[in-house]
Formats: C-alpha cells, structure tokens, sequence
C-alpha cells in the first residue's frame, strides 16, 4: 500500500548517486521530489528551480532531496549539468516509487518503469505533510517553499 499525507515515513536505504547511502539529518523538513527522467528538459528545470530556492529552503530548515530511477552515470551527469548541491537518490531498483505509489507504467516505446513525477513534504518527525501529483516542473520548489512557510511560520 502507498503512503499518504499522514503517514510516517519508515526508514529506507537507498544509495545516493555518489554511491554512499542517504541519511537524513534529524530534526529537519525533507522535500522529496520524484522525477521520471535525467535527460529530459523538464526534469532539469524541475531540478535546478529547487537549486535556485534550496537557500530559501534549507533556512526554514528543510533538506532537498531528489529521488529517479535512471542508472547512477546518468544522475551524476544531469548533478553536473544542473549544478545540483542537493542528494540525488538512486531509484533504480524503484524501491521508493513503489513504497511512495509513484510508479507509473514504461512511456510508450520505453521498457523502463519511471516514476511520476510528484513532490512530498516530510516533517521533521517523519510523517508526510503535504503530496503534490503530477507537479509542474517550474513551478514545483515555489509551490513547496510557500507551503512551507505556512507550516514554519
């Protein structure tokens, strides 16, 4: 069954796309953003738009994380082409779209399941917050940012 906003969110150990595992630092906000695909123009604005705001967001104490399927070479290159400063998860083996309910079925011609491309909000206890679906791309990080505020303020 998929979590929901309301869920705590259990522990997960996923590799980063620098190979070391994700730890999340306690006591803080996590943004996890689902992304389907590294090499599309979308996903790329979708992630250098959070690394324009992380600032913004780690100030009110939220971490940034992104979580996609594709192989770790392909992470690495889309981390150096955006200019990312945030952690990239290693999805491929879709352990997190599927514990999120996020997997969507392969794109026509593809073979590969991706995952949605939608963003939740964890409290610093855990327990989502707030799940946006089918987000759009540049607009994403703003819509988190002022939600966030709201929360904090």
């Amino acid at each position: 069954m998929a979590l929901e906003t309301g869920d705590l969110v259990p522990s997960f150990s996923v590799p980063q796309d620098n190979g070391r595992p994700y730890v999340p630092q306690p006591g803080r906000w996590r943004v996890l953003f689902f992304f389907p695909k590294t090499a599309t123009t979308h996903c790329q604005l979708q992630a250098r738009r959070y690394a324009a705001l992380q600032p913004q967001l780690e100030a009110l104490g939220a971490d940034v994380v992104g979580i996609n399927g594709d192989p770790r070479r392909d992470q690495v290159q889309f981390r150096g082409l955006c200019e990312l400063n945030y952690p990239l998860l290693d999805d491929s083996r879709h352990d997190l779209s599927r514990q999120f309910g996020v997997l969507e079925e392969p794109w026509p011609g593809e073979t590969v399941r991706r995952p949605r491309r939608d963003t939740f909000l964890v409290s610093p206890d855990g327990v989502i917050v707030q799940h946006w679906r089918e987000v759009d791309p540049g607009r994403d990080a703003e819509t988190v940012l002022e939600a966030l505020r709201t929360l904090v303020a």
